[in-house]
């Protein structure tokens, strides 16, 4: 499979439309084969999703993202972790050891961020 990061200074990007460049690692059983940097296109709504189905990818990793991206990558079958941040190798490290965690929100929901954590044992 292929898992593309979006990187900045060998950083994850804090915003991935804004990144500089991509790269994609080929993971074989928890293992990174190979990688290539891709560098980004000039900014186009909605053209990311596209160009990284075209390299096979199956995975993004990123700081945030639109929810316009966000339910483009949905569509391709292209699985996103979103609010990562760090060096790029640790970030990849972390999912190679399924460590890494995603936070789902997409950029503009942060007024709901947190309130669908009910408990039932509140005391009012």
């Amino acid at each position: 499979m292929k898992v593309a990061l979006a990187v900045d200074n060998n950083m994850i990007t804090e915003h991935f439309g804004h990144c500089e460049y991509f790269v994609i690692y080929d993971i074989e059983d928890k293992v990174a084969k190979g990688s290539q940097i891709v560098k980004t296109p000039p900014h186009q709504k909605g053209f990311l999703p596209k160009f990284l189905k075209e390299h096979n990818v199956d995975v993004v990793i990123t700081g945030s993202m639109g929810k316009m991206a966000l339910n483009n990558f949905k569509n391709l079958d292209i699985e996103c972790y979103l609010g990562v941040k760090g060096q790029m190798i640790d970030v990849l490290n972390e999912y190679l050891e399924g460590t890494l965690v995603s936070n789902e929100e997409a950029c503009g929901n942060h007024s709901h961020h947190g309130e669908h954590h009910h408990h039932d044992h509140h005391h009012e």
